[in-house]
């Protein structure tokens, strides 16, 4: 894991997750994003298949350390590629998967 911008994000990140406004709220957002070529070259045509599934993998982590530690968190996939690509300045080869609010439940 590795921060790739500072700064309140958060508002911008929920215009591009479709006005899912409720992700501005959360006391930190994370990105699960890949880099499909990399998988590519070792797995073939599976490879696809095998990013989502780690990165599925690696969202319930944060989702059960979120319970652990008494906090919320809610993975979101509905979102604008380009928008939150533009919005975090990945580089062209790098797709967002998840977005991951994280934050005290009300």
């Amino acid at each position: 894991m590795k921060r790739v911008k500072s700064g309140d994000l958060r508002g911008k990140l929920a215009a591009a997750a479709l006005r899912q406004d409720w992700i501005a709220d959360g006391a930190a957002i994370i990105v699960i994003a890949a880099v499909f070529e990399r998988t590519t070259g070792k797995y073939g045509g599976r490879a696809e298949r095998y990013v989502y599934v780690e990165a599925g993998h690696a969202g319930q982590n944060v989702l059960l350390e979120a319970v652990a530690l008494g906090l919320g968190a809610t993975p979101v996939g509905a979102f604008s590629d380009k928008k939150v690509a533009e919005l975090l300045s990945l580089p062209k080869d790098e797709k967002a998967i998840y977005i991951i609010p994280v934050g005290v439940p009300r």
